[in-house]
């Protein structure tokens, strides 16, 4: 089985979970690197991947205080 790289923002949407608009609206600002053939928007779900990895949150030291409580009450 041969998993597509490059595809469509329908599949791109499904892919992220963000609206097919956020996905135009990132590319047309350059946020996200896509390639433009006539009307067609494809997208590389290699640079799809390190966008979200960029856009990741990371813990504050209070998230980090509450949740190592929270999983010793949890008993985790």
């Amino acid at each position: 089985m041969t998993t597509k790289r490059y595809v469509d923002v329908r599949k791109a949407s499904e892919y992220t979970s963000l609206p097919v608009k956020s996905l135009y609206e990132l590319a047309s600002q350059g946020r996200i690197p896509s390639i433009k053939l006539g009307r067609r928007v494809l997208f590389d779900l290699d640079d799809i991947d390190k966008m979200m990895q960029s856009m990741k949150r990371t813990c504050s030291k209070e998230e980090e205080i509450a949740n190592k409580i929270l999983g010793d009450i949890h008993g985790n």
